[in-house]
């Protein structure tokens, strides 16, 4: 039954059960009494038609094997001291022996291998009377419950219960159609995976249903692919080898999935199979002698990774996946070494496609960690952001303006001619945190980054880039920063510069046209491109106090009404 009430009481009848055979344990459950008696109504009732009774029969016969075996596990340790002290006192010399003490030892050990024998006897008759049938019962509950006790036994008593013998259970069960279910399955195996000691025990296992456990990381129910990537995770930490590259590969994709938390455990399947931080041998520097952050290495396999995986729109998503389980993606200097250093004797440059998917995932990074959000349309929604998480999201954007605040301008410059690059790179200012213009004593700087938006202004037409400078200055120019008065001389510069090309252009091709002339392509290309600067900027920065509105109102009009011809565009 479900509610606050019902949980509690379900709670405190798996805890009676545990409680009664641990205080039974030294004596009474060996009477042949009590137990053969519980267990045989439990057994009973495990099988009625009634579904309440299967259900809570099942719950209490599978926690009553799991009392027994916490008590097999103190049997297990009191014979081996029994016989460690055994084995001490035979070894003594006869005369400095106790026979009566030899004995006591003997009948004792004897007393508990019965006592072992005894519980290993009830724990295989109810294994077979109850778990064998309840296992596969219609109620997914049922099966549930069976799935999650056979892995603690395993876990806590693997001498008897991990083997193939038991654990095709769980393999079986894999396939069941209830995620509920399925999800338990991989609870069971995830410690036992886990675990150095157990390794050993899995290999028949991993190697039967190994296919079936990596096809479950795009189960359905998303909480069951968490579950089955940490598993592959696990399977690839102690079975290496066991994993092909295809089974690889299956995994790799999950990170640009559209739920977060899938996408995030297939990051940490990356960082264990493809993002491993080197032994440092020898060190690799640049061309003028900077030596490469450790970082390197890994930052152009992550590029490399983009690449192959030909999503390209999905930057974002593969940077939500792993920025919070690999430092190399906040390490700004490492990736701005790439893109700024020429590279050393060692090293090989990177191409074309690589620095702009280097500079496309690092734009990416920049913005999640300024803002602390998963990218647009990967859910579940998050929750109100925590103390802690706010502060992080202070410190990286800190760290990250006084990074990009001396190392943009020239990021500007070597990529001033490519369009795609200069865009993001141009977007970066949008995330600072710009009061450290002014307390780190910054001001040479803001004017080189004003004066190379000036430049790519006025010599780009690329609608992106154009975008991108009108709304990074719109940012710079938030009324009330301290910075507020300087951006904004910079800026009616730079639209006295857009308005009074738009003029130019404007009356040179009323001066073609009233004299009934033709407008070659160039003045063409004049008005289209001084328009679309205007009309751009017109949408992030007022420019009333310029008075183009009247002359650009008549020239629409008049094209509209087919008095004067205007291009297309």
């Amino acid at each position: 039954m479900t509610g606050q009430q019902w949980k509690k009481f379900r709670q405190n009848f798996c805890d009676f059960v545990a409680q009664l055979v641990k205080q039974c344990q030294y004596s009474i459950i060996y009477d042949q009494y009590l137990m053969d008696n519980v267990i045989s109504l439990l057994t009973g009732l495990s099988d009625s038609q009634v579904r309440a009774f299967r259900h809570t029969a099942t719950l209490a016969a599978m926690k009553l094997m799991t009392a027994l075996v916490d008590v097999a596990l103190v049997v297990s340790v009191n014979l081996d001291n029994t016989q460690r002290q055994y084995e001490a006192e035979r070894q003594k010399a006869r005369d400095k022996r106790a026979s009566d003490r030899l004995e006591s030892l003997m009948a004792k050990r004897q007393e508990l291998e019965e006592n072992m024998d005894e519980i290993k006897n009830m724990l295989t008759y109810m294994f077979k009377s109850v778990f064998v049938h309840r296992y596969r019962d219609t109620l997914p509950e049922i099966r549930s419950i069976c799935m999650a006790e056979i892995g603690v036994w395993m876990k806590k008593f693997h001498q008897n219960f991990l083997d193939d013998s038991y654990l095709k259970y769980i393999g079986w069960t894999l396939h069941d159609k209830v995620g509920e279910v399925r999800l338990k399955c991989l609870q069971a195996l995830q410690p036992l995976y886990a675990s150095e000691e157990l390794k050993g025990k899995l290999e028949l296992f991993t190697s039967k249903f190994k296919d079936r456990i990596v096809a479950m990381t795009l189960d359905k129910e998303y909480d069951v692919a968490v579950q089955a990537v940490r598993l592959v995770i696990s399977i690839l930490k102690h079975h290496r080898d066991i994993l092909t590259d295809k089974d690889c590969e299956h995994v790799y994709e999950l990170v640009y999935s559209s739920h977060r938390a899938v996408a995030q455990a297939a990051g940490e399947f990356l960082n264990e199979r493809l993002f491993v931080p080197e032994d440092v041998g020898a060190t690799i520097r640049t061309k003028r002698g900077k030596k490469r952050l450790p970082n390197t290495p890994l930052i152009r396999d992550l590029v490399q990774f983009f690449i192959e995986s030909e999503l390209h729109e999905h930057g974002a998503y593969l940077v939500d996946s792993l920025i919070e389980s690999n430092d190399m993606m906040k390490d700004w200097e490492c990736m701005t070494d790439l893109l700024l250093e020429e590279p050393g004797i060692q090293e090989e440059p990177l191409d074309d496609r690589q620095e702009t998917s280097l500079i496309e995932l690092m734009v990416c990074c920049v913005r999640q960690a300024a803002m602390g959000e998963a990218p647009v349309g990967r859910g579940p929604n998050r929750k109100i952001p925590s103390v802690k998480e706010i502060k992080q999201v202070q410190d990286d954007k800190q760290k990250l303006t006084e990074h990009f605040i001396s190392t943009l301008p020239p990021l500007i410059d070597k990529y001033r001619a490519d369009p795609d690059k200069l865009a993001n790179l141009i977007s970066i200012p949008q995330h600072f945190d710009l009061e450290i213009y002014t307390t780190s004593r910054q001001e040479a700087n803001l004017d080189l980054l004003l004066k190379k938006l000036h430049q790519v202004v006025e010599k780009h037409h690329d609608t992106d880039v154009l975008e991108t400078c009108a709304k990074t200055l719109e940012v710079l120019c938030t009324d009330g920063n301290a910075i507020y008065t300087r951006c904004d001389v910079q800026r009616s510069t730079l639209v006295d510069t857009i308005v009074n090309k738009y003029k130019e252009a404007m009356d040179d091709w009323n001066c073609l046209i009233e004299g009934a002339e033709t407008p070659d392509d160039d003045e063409t290309f004049s008005v289209v491109n001084s328009l679309k600067k205007v009309a751009i900027f017109y949408s992030c920065h007022n420019l009333g106090s310029w008075n183009i509105w009247s002359s650009l109102f008549k020239d629409v009009v008049e094209a509209k009404d087919g008095n004067r011809t205007l291009p297309e565009e």
